[in-house]
Formats: C-alpha cells, structure tokens, sequence
C-alpha cells in the first residue's frame, strides 16, 4: 500500500533481493539480511525496483485488535494523528558478524531489535548453529517464541515431538511448551528468533526442564 501507519509495531526482516523503503521522511534501500523496524504511528511505505523479486518476513507486534483496521493512510508523515505518534525511532540494520554473541559453542546470536533499540513489544535475534551444535537444551519461556528458518536445516523437538525443518519454516513455541533446537545437518543452520511480549528485565529468559 502507499504512505500509511499501524497501532502496533512492524518489523520486516528482508530474505531475498531488495526494496525501496520510506521511513518517515527518511528513504532507504534494504539489502538482504537486513532488519526494518516501524514504530507504531510511524509513516511507512516500500516498493520494489528490481531487479527480480524480494521476499520479506513481516511481523506486526503486538497483535491488533480483531475487527480494527490495519493500517491508516496518510498522504504525508504530517498527516499522522499526534495522539498515534510514537517517540521511538524506526531504523534498518543489517545483519553484521562483527557484532556476533556466542552464548554456547557453535550456537551464535545478534540482537536485531529490543527494548535498547525502542523495540518495546519484541525481542528479535538473527542466529546461527553449526552442524553439531545446539541451543539451549530443553527449557520454557514465559513469552511466546517463534523460529523462523532462512537456511540449512533445524531439528527442533517440542515437547514430545520432533520436527526437522528447512528454510520458509516458521516455528511457533508458545509460553509454556518444553522445547530445544539443534542442528544434526551438514551445513550451517541460521534462524530468526522472535519473543513477545519482551523478557521482563531482569528475569532469566529460559527455565530448564527434564
């Protein structure tokens, strides 16, 4: 759609090619691999130029109310009601393996967006598993969790089950559900992982279970 805004955040994370992004009054070009996040009342819009296609993996968190509409059409960032405005700043960040955290051997993670980055509503990380390696074993969240798989292969056991999954995955891990996810392929696995609504702060995000 053109110029428009939501009630709630939007984050796009970009799998393949590129688009044009208005952010504001700001213009982008996103590259693969890259993280857009929209605050809330924020005026957006994106378009492709090519060459080819691009494929996106869009979130709108947290969810908007059922029956209310989605987005608000605007003809100009001015047009935004002050009382839909947010004071958080939107911004595109490109994954970057400088900028890597390696909290277990061989299991690598790269905060894309949190409560430090205005991301009030969704933690986002961009990670990756060698083959072999692991996440942590079996735990629960207090926060729903997701997976979304951009390559290689991830085994993810929920609960009883075991699934092995491939890329254009996406995994749902509810509060509460006993999970763990490894990579037993030969190349290297890497995933989104999304949590919402945000880890209290202070708490410890998984808790173990037998």
């Amino acid at each position: 759609p053109g110029l428009h805004y939501h009630h709630s955040d939007q984050f796009y994370f970009l799998i393949n090619g590129r688009i044009n992004l208005q952010l504001g009054t700001e213009q982008h070009i996103v590259e693969a691999g890259s993280l857009v996040f929209i605050p809330a009342g924020v005026a957006h819009r994106n378009w492709n130029d090519g060459p080819g296609a691009e494929n996106h993996f869009e979130m709108i968190i947290p969810t908007p109310m059922p029956g209310t509409p989605l987005a608000f059409m605007v003809d100009s960032p001015d047009d935004v009601p002050e009382e839909a405005r947010s004071s958080q700043q939107g911004y595109v960040l490109r994954v970057d393996d400088s900028r890597f955290a390696e909290p277990l051997p061989g299991f690598r993670l790269q905060a894309l967006a949190d409560p430090g980055s205005g991301s009030l509503h969704a933690v986002i990380n961009y990670a990756e598993v060698d083959p072999g390696k692991a996440g942590p074993g079996m735990h629960i969240h207090k926060f729903d969790q997701y997976y979304c798989v951009l390559e290689g292969e991830m085994t993810v056991e929920v609960a009883l089950q075991k699934h092995v999954v491939g890329p254009g995955t996406l995994v749902v891990l509810p509060a509460g559900v006993p999970h763990c996810q490894y990579n037993a392929g030969e190349a290297t696995e890497r995933h989104l992982v999304v949590l919402a609504p945000c880890p209290l702060p202070g708490e410890p995000w998984d808790e173990g279970v037998d």
